[in-house]
């Protein structure tokens, strides 16, 4: 079975979550229209903002690559339209695409370095 033949394309709606935080899931998402807010909840149960993904851009892959629960909550900002991309999908996309792998590695960085400025503004 080739990486695209484990692609599911998936529609929600404004509000609706697509993974919660603590849900352990083997797969990730790319956005094909729509907006993504990253959330966690903070003591008090408010919801906080991590980061907001765009069409393009992909999200969840962190739960894969550390074999973890998911860190964070999906909460669609917009309708959205994705992808779901299985581990072996995953898998396959990373060696048979390399410069797409490289492009999201790049942003796994970008939203890291994000995140740390945002807290270190948030303790100034």
């Amino acid at each position: 079975m080739s990486a695209f033949e484990q692609l599911h394309k998936q529609e929600f709606k404004a509000g609706e979550f697509i993974f919660f935080q603590g849900d352990v899931e083997r797969h990730f998402y790319i956005i094909e229209s729509g907006t993504v807010k990253i959330c966690t909840m903070d003591r008090s149960g408010k919801e906080v903002e991590i980061s907001t993904i765009n069409e393009g851009e992909s999200f969840g892959e962190f739960a894969m690559l550390d074999n973890a629960p998911r860190s964070a909550s999906a909460k669609c900002a917009t309708d959205v339209v994705v992808v779901r991309v299985s581990e072996d999908g995953f898998q396959e996309l990373l060696n048979d695409l390399p410069v797409w792998a490289n492009c999201m590695l790049k942003a796994f960085v970008g939203r890291l370095k994000k995140m740390m400025d945002d807290q270190k503004d948030q303790q100034a």
